[in-house]
Formats: structure tokens, sequence, C-alpha cells
């Protein structure tokens, strides 16, 4: 596998972030243990044999793009769950879950992502449900596949099978309504209202260090050299100086709790008039970090292929306040976070694209995510924030 660059400019932000050696290992490995692809018949006979389901509809089973784990939406299917409907067989569409080689060594990590999903189904709110193995209670099963860097090796891959949950992805679109982006701020602050109701921090997301928490940002500088020009790897550079300057210093003092911490466009599903969010999909980069990170990641992502970015900020925000209104320092940092997860997403985009050169997935965000950081570091953080209260 293709090594990381020197982090030892980075280790001093260690205890004021997180452990920079295990995330950055954490990331390697993922590249070097994303599970091998298997066909849709295959991945059937998986689900099959470890969750019992039977009947899916082959002419519309697929799969579909992950950054590090494998994802197959299996329609049609019967399936029966024990735990609900009196053990009789329900009709669903499914999505089969294989995760990358990190997280199947992790079974507690899986385990509080699978404990967030239920706490938050339970309270209302439209996320995937895991359903459990066939004859048991356990939400995670295993199968064995081959190592894609070691010919004839094979390792065992944590996988789990979720309810379907149908929608329109928000995508990236040059506007949006306004009602749409205020209904997503008010849907991230419940969300997060009910997840700081969970009673403790699950296990696996104790002191989770993970390339994709805000908190790991000055971490990125490590893959400077991935990026494909030097403006671009200079604007990287004033977003780190700015990070290290105004938000490591704070970190100890916002709240924390536990975040979904990746609202972006392909996770965040709408109705069919595009007013109205109606569910949010994939917890895997969930971690207990800084609150005002959710609402930060949220306007990064939304903010791609915008023409008007700071209409985009200001409508999610002005939702999310309705629920949980932030603290002055956690306002005066919004900018300078947005800015962080831009880079941080196409930096470690660009990383991932050169590990696995095939998947123009990991470029998503490339195009349109330099354009909308090179715009949003033209806005003063005084005016950013100004902008904020204005009707969006």
């Amino acid at each position: 596998a293709r090594k990381f660059v020197s982090c030892r400019q980075e280790d001093r932000h260690s205890k004021a972030t997180m452990d920079a050696s295990k995330a950055t290992q954490d990331e390697e490995k993922r590249k070097d243990e994303k599970p091998a692809q298997i066909s849709i018949e295959e991945a059937v006979k998986f689900a099959a044999q470890v969750y019992g389901i039977e009947g899916v509809d082959m002419s519309k089973a697929k799969e579909v793009e992950s950054y590090d784990d494998r994802n197959y939406v299996l329609p049609g299917g019967t399936y029966r769950n024990a735990n609900s409907n009196g053990g009789a067989p329900e009709t669903l569409d499914f999505v089969f879950k294989v995760h990358n080689g990190v997280e199947s060594d992790n079974p507690e990590l899986i385990k509080a992502h699978n404990l967030v999903l239920s706490h938050l189904r339970k309270a209302g709110v439209v996320v995937p449900e895991p359903l459990p193995i066939t004859g048991g209670e356990d939400l995670i099963g295993y199968i064995d596949l081959p190592r894609i860097r070691e010919p004839g090796a094979t390792r065992k891959h944590a996988v789990r099978l979720l309810r379907y949950i149908p929608g329109e992805l928000v995508g990236q679109n040059a506007s949006e309504k306004k009602e749409m982006l205020f209904h997503l701020g008010q849907f991230l602050g419940e969300m997060d209202e009910t997840l700081m109701k969970i009673p403790e921090v699950p296990l696996g997301l104790r002191g989770r260090s993970h390339m994709w928490d805000l908190k790991a940002v000055p971490l990125i500088s490590a893959f400077r050299e991935c990026i494909d020009t030097e403006e671009r790897r200079t604007l990287q550079a004033k977003v780190l100086a700015r990070f290290d300057e105004i938000v490591v210093p704070k970190i100890p003092s916002l709240r924390h709790a536990i975040i979904q911490n990746d609202a972006n466009e392909a996770n965040v599903l709408i109705d069919a008039t595009r007013s109205r969010v109606t569910g949010i999909i994939d917890f895997g980069d969930c971690v207990h970090t800084c609150l005002v990170f959710e609402l930060a990641i949220c306007i990064a992502y939304m903010m791609l292929g915008k023409t008007n970015i700071l209409s985009v900020a200001a409508s999610i925000y002005q939702g999310y306040i309705t629920r949980i209104p932030l603290t002055p320092d956690e306002k005066s940092l919004l900018h300078c976070l947005i800015a962080a997860r831009l880079a941080q997403s196409v930096t470690m985009g660009a990383y991932s694209y050169s590990q696995d050169p095939g998947n123009e997935y990991l470029l998503i965000t490339s195009k349109t995510g330099w354009d909308a950081l090179a715009q949003l570091w033209t806005i003063s953080e005084a005016d950013f924030e100004a902008r904020l209260d204005a009707p969006p």
C-alpha cells in the first residue's frame, strides 16, 4: 500500500485533538482492507446465509458506491424477524453492508452505531434499522472474503442488514428551496437533541480516533502531496493555520456530544417536492466530539455546487438553532469549521482516489468542494457571522 507521508509536524496537535498515529493508521488500513468486490448474486447468497432473506428482486438489486465498505441494495426480499411482527414473514427492501477491515476488527464500534440507530428510531427519527441475524438477536454477522492486496489470502468481514429507507438524495444542485434547507437544519437539531439523551457514550465511541472527526483536521497536511495544484495546497495551508489558531485552543471548552458526523448531500433524503427532509443514512463516521461540528459539516456539504453559499448557510443555521441555539464561541468558529470540513473532504478524497483510482465516487466533492472553499475563504468571518442571522 502507498504509505502516508510524515505526520511529525502534526504530532504537537494530538493531545488537543486526538491520537494522530491511530487515526492515520486506521485510514491507511481502510484502503488496504476494503472488502473485495462481489457480484450481486454472491451478495444475495451471503445475505441469505447470515440473515435468511429470500426472494430478492434480482432485476433491481445493485451495488451502491461507498468510500471504504461495500453496500448492496436488495429489494423485495422476504425476511422473518423473531423480535417483531410475531416472526411473520415481511417483504422488505434491504441494504446489505459489508464493513471494511478496520470496523470488522472493532465490533464495539459497530455495536455503538447500532445502538445510536436504535435510539433514534425509537424517538421517531427516520434512520436505517439494523436487523438481526437468523435465529438470534445479534445484529452483526461475518463472512469470509479474499484480501484485495494479498492474493490467495482471506479475512473475515463484519456484515449488517439494514432496512432500506426510500427517498430522494439531495445531490449537488445550483440552488435548493430555502424551506428545505431550513427544515434540514431543524431535522439535524432534532436528531442531535435526541442523541444528547443517550445516557452514556457507548464503549465503541469513547475516545474514537477517526480521520473524519473535525478534530483530526490538522492531520490532513500529511496528504498535501495528493493535492493537484500549488494554489490549492496554499489554500489548504491557510485553512489549517486558522484552525490551529482559533479552533484547537477552544476544543476542550466546547460542548461535546454524539453526532452523525456526515450529513452530506449523498446521505440526506428529501421528499419528491424537494421541500422537506425525510431521513438520513450512513452513521459509519459517527463520533463523540464537539456538537457544533454537526452543523458545520452539514453546511459545508450543502454548499457544494451552490451559487449562493451564504443563503445556504443562513437557512440551515436558522433551522438548527430553533432546536439547539449555539453558544457565542460555537457561532464564531462556524466559518472556520465549515472551511475545515471542505478542506478535509477534498484532501482525503484525493488521497483515497490515489489508493482506489477506479472509484469515481471518491471525487464527488473534488471540483465543487474546492470551488466552495475558495468562495467561502473570500468572505470574512465577521461578514459570514453577521449573514447567518439575516433573512436567507
